[in-house]
């Protein structure tokens, strides 16, 4: 019998996620990575690393070569390799090419296609973390199958030969790299074995002023309550992103004096709350509403029917005790998850309006006017570099230079664009009034055209990069 495994959630135990075999037996092995990685991990992520480390030992069960070969998640090095490398080709649908890194260490490539639908980077990191844990408890007897076995020696030997270089040109050691003395060797190691190679990320970027109003239209014809408005319009005003919208609790508001200031835990800060989020004025009279409204709001829900009054006494007694006290709640009287709230409210109710969008262009359209909004406003470079430095740290960003030059990139092909569109405007405007009854060209006519044609190639040179003087 084939051995499938899955992951269950057992909340009551010390194990809370456990990794079953077919038979409902625990895989210890297995069932213990889980437990280790609620260590390093979020909670949310914790799931999705065990699935697709589930994915591949399952797959590699009922896959013909892979079952004719013994390939096993558990086997030596090279057989794991040549699973790895046959899930990727022929289960997730990647390309993968095996050639030499810059350093020499034959790896292998892996592209990701359309027909991709596996998370390669979490799949190879899940790997990797598992075989560390496995050779610490003495579960794997073997070398870690993701890293290269020469990754080690090369780092040393390319350590020495810069630490060389350094003494034949100062007459010294080189000093440590945090001081910022020495050149930096500019070579990035990686000792992985499969590496995936970096996909630039390309932002949404949505200009329409009117989009958060298309959104709301479409939420009111469906039939958004209270609850729904008020998780959007944070979406549009604060730039969050939906599980950091939905997860606000009675504290995260309380800190801000219940007015339009929150603070709101950020993408891997494992739930400590690390940013600000700031909504308008009438967006905070709506929470307000939301929660005190007996008929349609969080009270005709809430088991303990608290109100905003409830919440600022509780606040001054022991500020702590609204750390549990999510802000939005199911009709059930549970915490409202991002699941719920796309699959069963923003999704339904764009489609009903013939719209397709997803909550994460929220934010994407909040940066990009902020950015409009800062280049318009900005009366000198200083001014308009130090405001991006701000939206980089409001918005909490860890590479925050490179996402606004991802950005920047996007606004200058739409800017290209438009400017393009205007060119072929008044060509064809020129082109229809040349074509017109009794329209002749003559000599003068003819030298400004020449000129015109002149002027336009200058500009399309512009347009192209194409206008150095060299």
């Amino acid at each position: 019998m084939n051995r499938l495994y899955k992951q269950v959630s057992t909340p009551g135990l010390s194990y809370r996620r456990q990794v079953v075999d077919h038979d409902g037996l625990p895989e210890i092995a297995l069932t213990l990575f889980a437990h280790d990685l609620e260590k390093s991990l979020s909670e949310s992520s914790v799931p999705l690393y065990i699935r697709e480390i589930i994915s591949i030992a399952n797959w590699a069960s009922t896959d013909r070569v892979a079952s004719a070969q013994g390939w096993t998640i558990f086997g030596k090095p090279q057989d794991v390799r040549a699973l790895v490398r046959e899930y990727l080709t022929i289960g997730a649908h990647c390309k993968v090419t095996a050639r030499a890194d810059l350093c020499g260490l034959k790896v292998s490539y892996i592209n990701a296609t359309n027909g991709t639908r596996v998370n390669v980077r979490m799949l190879l990191s899940a790997l990797k973390r598992l075989y560390d844990f496995l050779i610490v408890t003495g579960r794997y007897p073997f070398p870690n199958p993701m890293v290269h076995e020469d990754a080690a020696r090369v780092r040393l030997e390319l350590r020495e030969q810069h630490r060389l270089s350094i003494r034949m040109l100062r007459g010294r050691e080189p000093m440590p790299p945090e001081s910022g003395v020495d050149e930096r060797s500019g070579i990035r190691l990686s000792e992985n074995y499969f590496r995936f190679i970096q996909q630039e990320w390309k932002p949404q970027t949505i200009d329409d002023p009117e989009f958060p109003h298309i959104i709301q239209e479409a939420g009111r014809r469906f039939g958004w309550k209270l609850r729904e408005i008020c998780v959007s319009r944070t979406l549009f005003e604060s730039g969050a992103r939906i599980s950091e919208a939905v997860g606000l609790t009675a504290l995260d508001w309380a800190v801000g004096g219940f007015r339009n200031i929150l603070q709101s835990r950020n993408k891997g800060s494992f739930g400590q709350r690390t940013k600000t989020l700031m909504i308008s004025n009438p967006t905070t009279k709506l929470y307000r509403r939301y929660f005190d409204d007996d008929m349609h709001g969080r009270a005709a829900v809430d088991l303990q029917r608290m109100r905003v009054s409830t919440l600022t006494t509780l606040y001054r007694a022991n500020p702590q005790s609204l750390a549990n006290v999510p802000l939005f709640l199911t009709e059930q009287g549970v915490p409202l998850t991002a699941k719920l709230f796309r699959e069963q409210y923003w999704k339904p109710a764009l489609k009903e309006s013939g719209i397709d969008a997803d909550p994460h262009q929220a934010r994407h359209w909040f940066v990009t006017n902020a950015l409009r909004s800062i280049d318009r406003t900005s009366k000198d470079e200083a001014t308009r570099a130090r405001r991006r430095q701000e939206l980089i740290r409001y918005m909490a960003w860890n590479s925050g230079e490179r996402t606004l030059r991802s950005y920047d990139h996007l606004q200058r092909e739409a800017d290209f664009h438009a400017r393009l569109g205007v060119i072929h405007k008044e060509m064809r405007r020129r082109e229809r009034r040349s074509q017109a009854p009794g329209t002749a060209s003559s000599p003068q006519s003819i030298d400004a055209a020449t000129a015109a044609v002149e002027r336009s190639n200058q500009d399309l040179a512009f347009l192209l990069g194409e206008d150095d003087d060299d």
